[in-house]
């Protein structure tokens, strides 16, 4: 088992080891179930890092351990579908439902190996860019309240729409963040500052960063296309 971990520690190469380590250990020590072990794996390093395509196959190793039928043994929907509730345990229950619209399979289902893999960038791509948009939103909470504009918000999302967008259809999740990370700021700042001096503004109301993260969400999901 020690050298399994030092070998996870060279592929890897987290920026804190210790911490690394005593997080490895406290996984296999209190949380000994597949699934548990499976997320374990997934998390052990960023998925833009080359080691994550090796963790995201050891993962697949570990669930493929279960019992599709009698005669069968592989990664059934149950444990794909825990999995992946698991990852998305932080998101908002709606995005997390509509997510699984795109990337759920049923319980008797076997699992191959390339669903499994972009259902698994889906899942902590869509992890980064809702922090991307949290971002966005606390931009634009000025007065630090908890809700924004809505004017101010609905021109964001739809920059943030333009950009996602004309990214080239059926491209992986991967790209769909990068181009939401690559928002023209010159084009943003110019639409942010006709919509400040916009008469509708202050007169549709505010959004709250739950509204905003989802209205991004879906702008996301319309590049994700059903994996089952």
């Amino acid at each position: 088992m020690v050298k399994a971990v030092l070998a996870k520690v060279i592929e890897n190469r987290p920026e804190d080891a210790v911490a690394f380590l005593a997080d490895y250990f406290e996984n296999f020590g209190d949380k000994p179930n597949k699934i548990s072990q499976a997320h374990q794996q997934l998390v052990l390093t960023h998925h833009s890092r080359p080691a994550f395509e090796g963790n995201v196959r050891a993962a697949y190793d570990i669930l493929s351990q279960f019992r599709v039928s009698k005669s069968l043994q592989g990664l059934n929907g149950v444990a794909y579908t825990e999995l992946l509730q698991l990852i998305c345990s932080g998101f908002p229950e709606d995005v997390k439902e509509k997510l699984m619209k795109k990337i759920g399979c049923r319980d008797n289902e076997v699992v191959p190996f390339n669903v499994f893999r972009a259902a698994i960038f889906t899942c902590f791509v869509l992890q980064d860019y809702i922090k991307q948009a949290e971002q966005l939103f606390h931009a634009l909470d000025i007065q630090k309240t908890g809700t924004a504009d809505k004017v101010l918000c609905e021109t964001t999302l739809n920059q943030l729409f333009l950009a996602v967008s004309s990214s080239e259809h059926g491209i992986d999740t991967k790209t769909v963040l990068d181009a939401a990370y690559s928002l023209g700021p010159d084009r943003l700042y110019l639409a942010l500052n006709k919509a400040v001096v916009s008469p509708a503004r202050g007169s549709r109301g505010t959004t709250t960063c739950d509204e905003f993260v989802i209205s991004a969400v879906d702008s996301f999901l319309l590049k994700v296309s059903p994996l089952t």
